[in-house]
């Protein structure tokens, strides 16, 4: 069994660092918290493996997080070291958001599994360890706090468990990949991953109102009630939901507090929000005139393409669906419905009607679809070339 190393202090972070800076990969998980137990998204553990010992890096007793974790962020950035990673794009952005760390020289075992098509939707890591090396790992742990301390031995040896087995797990899948011909996909799925980058939703309240039906006319109330709920859950760092659910937000929406004492009264709210200064912000909601809501760039909207069009060129946009569609079906025949769906997804599909293939897939996808447009005498040039609006 490996030696499991628990680190809390800046200087054995350097250690670490040093030790691992001449691995040629390192195995890596996050333990995090996202809105669960306090207030925005919190690093919580770092678990790293380099084949003979695991590092569990706790970042919440250190002073300095920023500078005590730098000589590891060094490792994430150099292009010399591969990360092996599980299902790692929660990690990534997270590392981009809080640090501005951007991770080279990926390897994600989920992005393998998948490129196997041996089955159509994510697999956890639990199941994956017991799939391919038919082991049971205890996955207790997953929904805990990982934010509370002490940290139990359960926590750390589920922690542990997390990047133990990743190297056994590349290993075996690359092998399967390659025997199917399929080593430069993940090549170049896992390429793909270095591109991945945080951006800031600036109006994160638009996707909460279309769930809950929020007319033009309401969303200036909502998108202040939601403003409102985020400055609270800030103010005592607990996640949102504690202030007031979502539901609570649109009854707010259409019924709102219009007094202190209405206030009082009021359910399903948390006592911050029923206190000076955020009451009285909550009471005067109800009495504000707002301008609409402007309406989000047409770049931004939901299938804003197909809806511009019309005549002609809405029949060439249904027709080139058509060929594709066809293309779909070849593909589930020739390989696979799964693979069919890895090459052409309805989001792809959506995609490479208005930019093109060439621009929308990555080369083996373009690959494959090439080659069965031409087994099938599918005219695929009427696809390959972005849509000309």
């Amino acid at each position: 069994m490996p030696v499991i190393h628990y680190i809390t202090e800046g200087p054995a972070v350097a250690q670490a660092a040093q030790a691992l800076q001449g691995s040629p990969r390192v195995a890596l998980d996050l333990e995090f918290d996202d809105m669960r137990h306090r207030y925005g998204r919190n690093l919580a553990l770092i678990q790293l493996f380099d084949g003979e010992t695991v590092y569990l890096i706790d970042p919440l007793p250190l002073t300095n997080p920023a500078q005590e974790l730098e000589p590891l962020w060094a490792i994430l950035r150099d292009p010399a070291v591969a990360k092996v990673f599980h299902s790692c794009k929660s990690d990534i952005l997270l590392l981009d958001e809080l640090y501005g760390v951007h991770v080279r020289n990926i390897v994600d075992t989920s992005v393998q599994y998948t490129l196997l098509a041996e089955a159509d939707n994510n697999i956890s890591l639990g199941r994956l360890i017991q799939q391919e090396l038919g082991l049971e790992v205890d996955k207790g742990e997953q929904k805990s706090n990982w934010l509370k301390r002490p940290l139990t031995e359960a926590q750390k040896q589920y922690a542990a468990n997390d990047v133990l087995y990743l190297f056994e797990l590349t290993d075996r899948l690359d092998a399967k990949l390659a025997e199917l011909g399929r080593t430069a996909w993940a090549e170049q799925e896992n390429q793909a991953l270095e591109e991945v980058r945080y951006t800031r939703d600036e109006r994160p309240y638009l996707r909460l109102a279309g769930k809950y039906r929020i007319l033009p006319p309401e969303l200036p109330m909502f998108r202040d009630l939601f403003m409102l709920r985020d400055e609270v859950a800030r103010h005592i760092d607990r996640p949102s939901y504690m202030v007031a659910s979502n539901d609570r937000l649109a009854e707010l929406t259409r019924l709102p507090v219009t007094s202190t004492g209405h206030l009082r009264n009021a359910h399903g709210l948390h006592p911050e929000l029923k206190r000076s200064p955020f009451a009285d912000r909550l009471v005067n909601l109800s009495q504000e005139d707002r301008p609409v809501e402007p309406a989000l760039p047409a770049d931004q909207r939901r299938f804003p393409f197909r809806r511009r069009l019309s005549g002609a060129k809405a029949a060439e946009a249904d027709a080139r669906e058509a060929l594709l569609m066809t293309l779909k079906t070849h593909l589930a025949d020739d390989h696979s419905p799964i693979m069919a769906n890895l090459v052409l997804s309805n989001r792809l599909i959506s995609d490479i009607i208005e930019q093109g293939a060439e621009t929308t897939l990555r080369p083996w996808q373009h690959q494959l679809l090439t080659d069965t447009a031409q087994k099938h005498n599918v005219n695929f040039a009427q696809v390959a070339k972005p849509f000309e609006k």
